[in-house]
């Protein structure tokens, strides 16, 4: 299979502390699969009534649209790569706001190759969600099991050079397969979107 994760880091602008400064908040996701939908909707808060909304998006990726009266980000990925630098704004009234600027990483679809063993691979990340360069990339687990979800076997690539592995004599059955990457420090990723395989 194929796949491609990227290190999670929050994203989240000022929350509503109490002030009454108007501020954006939310946590857009930072990886989508090739193909499949992607949506994102910022959170206003301490807005005053009587305020008109209006959000502003820079760097938009080619393939998304984006709704200036709700901030909503949204569209079907049909291209694999990184999408970075991408920023929601908002004014309301005399007050602006803004989320950090952060990317989207579109990944291949993960394939399996049907047999007694599933060869998984993927493209290494090069930077974390927040856009900067990652420079300690510590390797790879590959989570799999019989059930969506639940994975009850977990490979550790700890050769952050290494973006493939085969996952040998496995019993007929079907599996389901996720992949995380983590840094040097040991935070890992998320999972990378499942795929599921039938052995024979």
């Amino acid at each position: 299979m194929v796949g491609c994760v990227a290190l999670i880091s929050s994203i989240l602008a000022a929350c509503d502390d109490g002030s009454s400064s108007p501020a954006l908040a939310g946590s857009p996701a930072s990886t989508v699969t090739v193909g499949q939908a992607y949506r994102f909707q910022p959170k206003a808060v301490n807005i005053s009534k009587g305020h008109r909304l209006n959000f502003t998006i820079a760097n938009k990726p080619s393939w998304a649209s984006f709704n200036n009266s709700t901030g909503e980000l949204s569209g079907t990925a049909s291209q694999v790569g990184v999408f970075p630098a991408i920023q929601i704004g908002m004014v309301a009234g005399p007050a602006r706001a803004s989320l950090p600027a952060f990317s989207i990483t579109v990944v291949p679809p993960l394939k399996v190759n049907a047999a007694n063993s599933v060869t998984v691979s993927w493209e290494a990340p090069t930077e974390n969600n927040n856009g900067s360069v990652l420079s300690n990339l510590g390797g790879f687990k590959i989570y799999y099991g019989g059930a969506s979800g639940n994975y009850s076997s977990k490979v550790d690539v700890s050769n952050s050079g290494l973006t493939s592995y085969v996952v040998q004599n496995l019993p007929a059955g079907e599996y389901f397969f996720a992949v995380s990457a983590y840094n040097s420090a040991g935070e890992e990723s998320g999972l990378s979107p499942e795929v599921s395989a039938m052995l024979n």
